[in-house]
Order: C-alpha cells, then sequence, then structure tokens
C-alpha cells in the first residue's frame, strides 16, 4: 500500500479498516495455539479474539515486510490506532534504514488508543511487527483501525486552521441583546400554542422541585464551547470507532437542541444564543461525517449517512428556535449546507444501498431528512415532492422491518429507530402536510403492543429488557411515540416510567408534549405472549405481590443485531433481575463484542475446544420457542443446538414452572467431536454465594436459590463489564460428551412487600 495524505501533516499506509484496501494476505501471522486466537475480518477495522493468555506473553504477532520500504522521509511519527481490551499492551517494533525503532503501549484503558511510535530521522520502514500481550488469562477481543505517519512539526499548523473561530461569529450571529419571541419561526417541530402548553408543564414541575433535563450539568466539559469542536468532521455521538483520538468527547451533536430547548422554555437568551453557536460550528465543519476513514482519498468505504441525518435535525431545531440571532449569510449557509451537504448524502445512500430498507438505517436517517425537507418547503417550495419520496421511504422501511406480530428483528434498542427516527420523521410531515399523525402512521406498528408486552422489563431500573444489542433504557421520544400510537398498552406504562426516572420532566420535547397532553394509567401485561414471527416467549406472573418475569429467546433466521443466546432464559424478581442478559454498551469498546458471545449468556455452552466454541451470528435457522403459560404456570422448550451446528448434534432446553416460585431447567444434548465437556451458564450482576449444593443470588429484598444439578460442579465466576461492573457467573459443569442437566430454581418471598402498580 502507497503512504497517502489524508492532510497536511499525516498520511496512512494501512487502512486496516477497509475491506477493499486491507492487504491482510501481504501480512505474515504467528498464532499460538494456546491462546487459541481467531482472526476477523470485520467491516470496520481488522479483529482478532482469543480464549486464554498469560500476563504479558503474546496473544499472537502478525508482521510485514515493504520491499523498497515505506517511504516516511516527510514525518517522523509512526501511528498505530488501535483498540484493545483494559490492561493489554501492544508492541511495535518497525525495521528502518536507520536501524530498529521499538515502543511497548501503556495497558489499554476503555478508549481506543494513537500509538505514536518515534522514527528519529528514518527515512524508511522495511518491515512492521505487531504484537498484542495479554493482561491475564481472561479472554479478549481487539482490533487494528489504520497505520500511519504524521510530522510533529506541520500538525500544529493543520490544526490552528479551526481555532480561528469565536463566541461572537461576528456577521453570521446577532449579538445576545436584540429582541425576542422566544418562539418558534415556522412551527416545524411544535407551535407557539404547544409551547406554551409545555412552559406551563415545566414550570410546574420546577416549582415542584424537578430539576430541568435541558440544564447544563458537569458532565458536559466542553458544554459552552462549541467552538473547541470543530474540525474537519462531526463526530458519531460519543462513538470513537471512527474519529481520531484527539477528536475524542467532541459533542457538537444534541448539545445544541438541550441549549435550544432550555433557552425557549426558561426564555433564557444566553442558552438561545448558545444554540445558535452549536449550529454554527457544525456549519463550519468541512465534512460531515465521523472521520477521515469515511473520506479517505485512495477508497470508498463509508458510514453511511448516520452523522449527516443528525446535523440535519439539529440544525432544522436549533433555526428554528433561535431564528433570530442568525445574519443573512449564516441563514444562507444553513440552508444550501442542509441540500448539499445533508440531503445530498441522505439521498446518495438511499438510491446505492438498498438493504438500507431492510433494517433499522432508512428509517434512522429519516428525522433529519424529514426535518430538513419541512424547513426547506417553507422557502423552496420546489422541494415538496422530495418530502413525499421521504414519506414513502419510511412507511416501506417500516413495512419491511417490523414483524407481523409487532417484533422487530434486530431487538428493542434498534426498534427505538422506528418511534424516535420513524416516529419523528412520520410527525414532522404530519405537521408540514396539516394531517393528523394517526392518518399517516402505518398500521403495522400496532401490532407492537405484543412486542412491549413481551419485553416490558419488570426491573425497576429497565425499560425494556436488553435483549440483542439492546440497552435497558429506551429514548423517551420513542416511547413518547409509541405511548400515543397505543395508549393502553406497555409502552404507555414504559413512558410514565422513563419520565419518572428523569425525574418528572421530560427529557425530549416530543416527550414533553407527549406528558402535558397524556396521561397515565394502570396497565398490567398478559400472563403470556409468544411472538411466532420474532421468535420469543414470556411469561408475566406475580408471587407474593411482586411480579415474576421469565423470557425465552429463540431466532428469526438471519436476524441481525442478535447475539449467540439462543435458548438462553432471562429472569426477573421483585423489582430485579436475577438471570441477565448482558444486552450491549458502547461499540467503540471491545465489550460489545465480548458481549454477543454465548460465554456471556444463560446457556448451555460447549467447552473444551481450543478456538472458543460459538453458535453462529447472524444464525441462519429458524429457532422457535413452543409453549404455553397462564397467571400459574408455564410450559416452553427449544431446539437451541440448531444455532450451534459445528459443535451440537443435538441440544433440546425445557422450561417447568408449575408455579412462579419454582423453575427447573432441563438441557438434554450431545455434542459432536471436539469438546469434552459443557457448562450451564446463569449470569447476574447481583451478589451471589455457594451454600452446599446450591447457590443463592441475593437481591435486595428478594433471593433465588439455585440447586447444583447432578453430575455437575459448581464454579462461581466474576466477568469484567463496561465501565467496571461485574457480571457474576454460575457455571454447573459436565464432564463428557452427552446428557442430561436438570438445574431447580426456587424463588424465596421477599423482606416485604410493595405496592405491585410501582
Amino acid at each position: 500500500m502507497q503512504v497517502i495524505s489524508i492532510n497536511t501533516a499525516e498520511a496512512i499506509f494501512e487502512p486496516f479498516w477497509d475491506p477493499e484496501l486491507r492487504e491482510m494476505d501481504q501480512w505474515s501471522f504467528e498464532l499460538p495455539e494456546k491462546t487459541g486466537i481467531k482472526l476477523i475480518d470485520w467491516w470496520c477495522s481488522f479483529n482478532f479474539e482469543w480464549q486464554t493468555g498469560e500476563k504479558g506473553e503474546p496473544v499472537f504477532s502478525m508482521s510485514r515486510r515493504y520491499g523498497e520500504g515505506v517511504d516516511v522521509s516527510r514525518y517522523d511519527l509512526l501511528l498505530l490506532s488501535a483498540m484493545l481490551p483494559n490492561g493489554c499492551v501492544l508492541r511495535i517494533e518497525a525495521e528502518t534504514d536507520r536501524g530498529p525503532r521499538q515502543m511497548d503501549s501503556e495497558p489499554f484503558g476503555e478508549g481506543k488508543r494513537e500509538l505514536a511510535l518515534p522514527l528519529a530521522g528514518a527515512a524508511r520502514i522495511l518491515s512492521l511487527r505487531l504484537t498484542v500481550l495479554a493482561a491475564g488469562d481472561a479472554s479478549g477481543v481487539g482490533w487494528f483501525n489504520w497505520a500511519g505517519l504524521q510530522s510533529s512539526a506541520r500538525l500544529p499548523d493543520y490544526l490552528a486552521q479551526f481555532r480561528e473561530y469565536d463566541a461572537g461569529w461576528e456577521g453570521s450571529l446577532y449579538p445576545e441583546g436584540i429582541p425576542l419571541s422566544f418562539r418558534p419561526k415556522y412551527g416545524i417541530f411544535f407551535s407557539g400554542e404547544q409551547l406554551e402548553d409545555m412552559r406551563a408543564l415545566y414550570r410546574e414541575k420546577r416549582a415542584a422541585g424537578a430539576a430541568s433535563p435541558y440544564a447544563p450539568d458537569d458532565s458536559y466539559e466542553k458544554y459552552w464551547d462549541p467552538e473547541g469542536c470543530i474540525g474537519d468532521f462531526v463526530n458519531f455521538w460519543d462513538d470513537t470507532r471512527y474519529c481520531r483520538e484527539r477528536d475524542s468527547r467532541h459533542y457538537l451533536i444534541r448539545n445544541g437542541v438541550r441549549a435550544a430547548m432550555y433557552g425557549v422554555l426558561e426564555k433564557d437568551a444566553a442558552s438561545l444564543r448558545l444554540a445558535a453557536r452549536y449550529a454554527m460550528s457544525i456549519l463550519a465543519c468541512a465534512h460531515w461525517d465521523d472521520g477521515m476513514i469515511c473520506d479517505f482519498p485512495a477508497g470508498s468505504w463509508e458510514h453511511r449517512c448516520f452523522v449527516q441525518s443528525l446535523c440535519l435535525y439539529d440544525l432544522v431545531f436549533i433555526y428554528d428556535l433561535a431564528h433570530e440571532f442568525f445574519a443573512p449569510p449564516a441563514k444562507s449557509r444553513l440552508f444550501r449546507r442542509l441540500a448539499d451537504e445533508g440531503i445530498a448524502s441522505i439521498n446518495f445512500n438511499a438510491w446505492r444501498h438498498e438493504y438500507i430498507f431492510h433494517n433499522n438505517q432508512m428509517i434512522w436517517f429519516s428525522h433529519g431528512r424529514m426535518a430538513a425537507y419541512a424547513l426547506l418547503g417553507k422557502e423552496w417550495p420546489r422541494t415538496a415532492p422530495y418530502m413525499e419520496l421521504a414519506l414513502r421511504d419510511v412507511e416501506e422501511n417500516i413495512e419491511n422491518t417490523v414483524l407481523p406480530d409487532g417484533g422487530y428483528v434486530e431487538g428493542p434498542t434498534y426498534f427505538t429507530c422506528v418511534g424516535q427516527n420513524g416516529g419523528q420523521a412520520l410527525y414532522l410531515y404530519a405537521r408540514a402536510a396539516g394531517k393528523d399523525l394517526a392518518e399517516v402512521t402505518p398500521e403495522r406498528l400496532k401490532a407492537s403492543v405484543n412486542f412491549a408486552d413481551a419485553l416490558l422489563s419488570t426491573d425497576k431500573g429497565q425499560d425494556m429488557i436488553p435483549i440483542c444489542d439492546g440497552k435497558p433504557l429506551m429514548p423517551q421520544s420513542h416511547l413518547a411515540f409509541m405511548a400515543k400510537l397505543l395508549p393502553e398498552s406497555g409502552w404507555n406504562a414504559m413512558f410514565w416510567k422513563a419520565v419518572e426516572r428523569s425525574g418528572g420532566l421530560a427529557d425530549d420535547y416530543f416527550a414533553l408534549l407527549s406528558q402535558s397532553a397524556g396521561r397515565r394509567s394502570a396497565y398490567s401485561p398478559p400472563a403470556f405472549v409468544k411472538m411466532p414471527e420474532m421468535n420469543l416467549l414470556a411469561s408475566h406472573r406475580m408471587l407474593h405481590g411482586e411480579a415474576v418475569k421469565i423470557v425465552l429467546l429463540g431466532n428469526r433466521s438471519g436476524a441481525g443485531h442478535t447475539h449467540e443466546d439462543k435458548g438462553s432464559f432471562i429472569l426477573e424478581y421483585a423489582g430485579q433481575t436475577f438471570a441477565m442478559d448482558p444486552g450491549t454498551c458502547d461499540y467503540s469498546s471491545p465489550f460489545s463484542m465480548l458481549y454477543k458471545h454465548c460465554q456471556r449468556h444463560n446457556v448451555l455452552v460447549p467447552a473444551g475446544s481450543r478456538v472458543r466454541p460459538a453458535a453462529e451470528n447472524p444464525c441462519m435457522q429458524t429457532i422457535s420457542p413452543d409453549g404455553e403459560g397462564d397467571a400459574q404456570r408455564l410450559r416452553a422448550s427449544i431446539e437451541a443446538g440448531k444455532a450451534y451446528p459445528d459443535y451440537y448434534e443435538s441440544w433440546t432446553r425445557e422450561l417447568q414452572s408449575d408455579s412462579p416460585e419454582e423453575l427447573v431447567i432441563t438441557d438434554r444434548y450431545r455434542l459432536k467431536e471436539g469438546c469434552g465437556r459443557v457448562e450451564f451458564l446463569w449470569n447476574t450482576v447481583l451478589p451471589v454465594r455457594q451454600e452446599g449444593d446450591a447457590v443463592l443470588i441475593e437481591g435486595e429484598r428478594a433471593a433465588v436459590r439455585v440447586e447444583v444439578p447432578e453430575g455437575c460442579r459448581c464454579e462461581l465466576r466474576r466477568l469484567e463489564l463496561f465501565g467496571g461492573g461485574i457480571q457474576n457467573q454460575i457455571a454447573f459443569v459436565r464432564e463428557g460428551t452427552a446428557g442430561q442437566i436438570r438445574t431447580r430454581a426456587v424463588l424465596q418471598a421477599p423482606s416485604a412487600p410493595t405496592d405491585p402498580a410501582k
């Protein structure tokens, strides 16, 4: 690979992120068998995972010779962008025309690193060797992003161009003292009358002691300095997979929306002008993309139009509320970039990529796209037909992805794109077209009452059970849309639970509108829900005045963003989770990959092979749980072994619960050659301790006693979680290639009953 300049001070010579450009066939690999190392050509990086390692010992090495050498005469630093698990070390060894250059990194933490190896006058790199050194005996996942070069002498001049802006924005923004109406210009998102309703609720709740969810807080260290975040690119929230390390925590996105809401609710001119500064800072960024890998001169790799959609939404929202601060040149620039940098990019993606109509992406991009058309249509009438096309794209995406049973193949968090992004797009279209929201909302969404019932969490700290690439908390804008659509459903219960958690005030304009116009009603989910298209079932029963929730996971063939969890179960009781699904975390972290592994789920895992035993993912088998249940009993079964074609001849799991206080799990299995044992795994973040022939999981008020099955030995493990928490894992290990494991769990009475309505 030749050296490709990305700016006046830096260049790339190993684009590991790009499957079309990376030259992995030119590398040699040393793969110690004992580590169980596995190499993975990922879509945006070169990945690797291993089963075990010894502290300070190589997990694996890779090296490449460059023939006549890589010309580095214009640079003094070799850069290597990588992500390794906590505590791991990366060794970089470069043979140059001036001799060897070598460094060991500091142990990695939770962030991506750009490691700099001084070239000390070398003009050519003849070879490069990269070695990952283990932090301990734990399994791990990591990746390389790219290898490049930097001139430390030229870099300051390159970076200085982005520091020429100040808070004054002379010629673009009017000063703070101008007269303000504190009302929207066009009412793209809400009218002046709706704003008064929101203000009345806001003042009432604030007077009662509720904190404002729109006020700045200490966690936003750059909140008052949007100009300090200006650069070539715009960060995708706090996702660091695509941006440079020096751009970490450059949060231009959504802070301006927050400042604008605070400004109009509080009639605070300084906050409203701060929002306008955020808009100008976004406009000052050269590219509305995540980072240089999206605009690499020698490649065509792109991260679709996530950032462009976010920029569109923020700019339209800010302009509609803070319009009086924008001088004519700023308004002209804003309108132009909405069209040529934002909408054009989304249209390009819609034209090029058919698959985005069959997962969450087209609808994801639609809230920014529709907001831009809604604003441009006020002054550029010729955009009107394009808004109709955008509506049809939303409708098609919903029809393709929301299942007839109301489920969503990418799980609950990705379903939030339907309410948060798609719901916003439908709402904005309805406002612009003068139609009722229900009139433009696809009928398919009404079936999602089943989805809410199946995964509505009884855990006091969760909205939905975080299966797949899921998180336990849902955006309030999504819940508000679903609650508005289905007011007598679990969505409404989740919405009000989320509002209470945020202190009694909704944290988003649409959620605040819904809060000011909606009502909370008592809701009891059905005792049994089976979703035949999404392939999961759920039981909701009461014990000692407390909810007992059990979910059993199957699989829809080819479903994306799922995990190696077919046959896994979740158990909630007395407001806590006793058998957990880890969901996901920041995609920038290796933990997001580890959480997908079957070894992190409540399944029967094959064990004893060199490389980590893994279920097929995505799984191309349809795996349907069968069962029935009522307010007292639950019976379910699933052929989960179909997800492990390389490891199981068969594995059948049965759940039997004749009363809410007892759950019996029976696993019958036969392994293929290569594994000599199985491990029944039960995971929780609650404390666990062994008491004789049982393990006690202790909640705040209740407990679950899990008996060690006959013929098994018990191991208690502590697995690290993203952010420093611990996942306590109970492992019942059974030697042999075939047999049956019967695991009995007893739910013990809570110390004191609570109001089940809560």
